[in-house]
């Protein structure tokens, strides 16, 4: 059976992922897809403003967002998530990738959560994801004052967001053995998909858990 995987539409029910139906287009019918995400900085700290669902729908703009900041200097990243009900694990496996990098032993970027609901909190905690981020205090003021810009949607093909997606759900494996175990079937199913789709001739290199094609290069999509 040859089933295409909708990236965009993979949807958590508890700990299991299911790969949604195909659509033609990534992430249109997605009734709680995410609003609006919004970034501003100072010299040395951002806060971005997401509205709506964290989602694997933007989480690729949200990634090379962060890395362009930190790159011109941004070490702290502060997210105001109080009007997000939801944060995916394809979400929670980019924080977790980015939180782990490391400059000369020192986090590349260090990422505040401002008003996250218990549901967000949680999942990151049962993802093991919450301790690599530091939950801000009680009226803790933003770094950067309004207005925030508009963070606009990238291009990327069906196969570019399959490599975030797997990329992502391997930030999150590499957190603990259950998450290697709550994820299997997902990756195992991104990975095949990736190999049917990949140009004639592309390395797959066979890991733990089934092929995995080699992925595009940085300046892919």
């Amino acid at each position: 059976m040859n089933r295409k995987t909708d990236y965009a539409g993979i949807r958590e029910h508890g700990h299991r992922l299911t790969p949604g139906a195909w659509r033609s287009e990534l992430g249109k019918g997605m009734g709680t897809s995410v609003e609006a995400i919004r970034v501003g900085c100072s010299a040395s700290a951002a806060l971005v403003r997401i509205t709506g669902r964290a989602a694997a729908e933007r989480a690729r703009d949200f990634d090379v967002a962060v890395r362009r900041m930190a790159s011109e200097g941004i070490a702290e990243v502060h997210l105001d998530l109080a009007g997000c009900p939801l944060m995916d694990s394809t979400f929670c496996g980019t924080l977790a990738g980015m939180a782990e990098e490391r400059v000369r032993g020192v986090p590349w970027v260090r990422f505040v959560l401002h008003g996250a609901r218990a549901r967000i909190l949680d999942g990151l905690a049962n993802l093991e994801v919450l301790p690599l981020l530091r939950v801000a205090e009680a009226g803790e003021p933003f770094p950067v004052e309004e207005p925030l810009r508009d963070l606009p949607r990238g291009l990327a093909s069906k196969q570019d967001m399959g490599w975030f997606c797997l990329r992502a759900h391997e930030s999150l494996g590499r957190l603990g053995e259950a998450n290697v175990e709550r994820f299997a079937e997902l990756r195992r199913m991104l990975s095949e998909e990736l190999a049917r789709n990949a140009p004639d001739g592309a390395a797959v290199s066979t890991g733990p858990h089934g092929p995995t094609p080699a992925a595009p290069g940085p300046d892919a999509g």
